[in-house]
């Protein structure tokens, strides 16, 4: 049969590698917690408070210790995408290199999919950076947007290297309407990966997965928002109910928010 020469292990290695090359937010994430990836489990992140700064001189140079309080953060690999095709002939496809389109296609389905799920729990779990119910519909208002939530992560003390933020299209095209020039957009390099530039701080990436239609944007720091995700199988079995061979996969993964004030987004109001 066809389905006894499947390569697993190379088909394998090109759905991830596709994967990963359609990613746009999640190579900005923290990815710390990939080796923990096992299906159902939880990944337990601490966050550790900051400790009081006492005057030791004025002390008398006595100085007690005070417990340091932390906090907990749940990152639950719950998420089980899958994917099943139909090939007519396995053995023949894969040798003729013509699974490459079948490759592209499947990294690129689990990466949209992951993205997307990605972004909604940055929605969700994030802090709203737009409670004044703003429209964004003019380059100068997608600007002070974007001032906006540098100034509200600043606040919030979220160190100012490793900070990213994701626009959509609408988003984008305000903001290249108001920057006429690579020089004020901080880079020269093309769009390349989703990264549009840099601006006040953040490198920016593209996402068309960001809330379609009105013009949005998240800002965050790379290490607050924490990614987990293994292609835990792929697999090859005779389809019962005709000449082909099926074709199968499973992503499994997670994402969580750590600290919601290094998550804010702002969404264009336009009620």
């Amino acid at each position: 049969m066809a389905i006894d020469k499947f390569i697993p292990e190379v088909w394998s290695a090109g759905v991830t590698q596709s994967f990963l090359a359609n990613q746009v937010v999640i190579p900005t994430l923290n990815t710390a917690f990939v080796g923990d990836v096992t299906r159902g489990n939880t990944v337990h992140i601490i966050n550790a408070t900051t400790p009081t700064i006492v005057d030791y001189a004025g002390a008398g140079r006595v100085i007690n210790a005070a417990d340091l309080a932390d906090t907990e953060v749940l990152l639950n690999i719950d998420q089980e995408k899958a994917f099943s095709v139909n090939v007519d002939d396995v053995d023949k496809v894969q040798a003729s290199s013509e699974f490459g389109p079948w490759i592209d296609s499947a990294g690129r389905a689990l990466a949209e999919d992951a993205e997307t799920y990605v972004i909604g729990r940055m929605l969700a779990q994030g802090t709203d950076g737009n409670t004044d119910g703003v429209e964004v519909d003019t380059a100068a208002k997608a600007k002070a947007a974007i001032r906006s939530l540098r100034t509200q992560l600043s606040s919030a003390k979220v160190p100012s290297g490793g900070r990213f933020m994701v626009v959509n299209p609408e988003m984008t095209d305000l903001l290249l309407d108001a920057l006429s020039d690579a020089s004020a957009a901080g880079t020269d390099q093309e769009l390349r990966n989703g990264v549009v530039g840099r601006l006040y701080g953040f490198t920016m990436v593209e996402s068309p997965l960001l809330s379609a239609g009105k013009p949005a944007a998240i800002a965050y720091h790379e290490a607050m928002v924490g990614w987990a995700n293994q292609i835990d199988s792929l697999e090859a079995l005779r389809n019962p109910t005709k000449f082909a061979d099926i074709v199968r996969g499973l992503n499994v993964y997670g994402a969580r928010v750590i600290k919601t004030e290094a998550v804010v987004h702002f969404v264009s109001d336009e009620s």
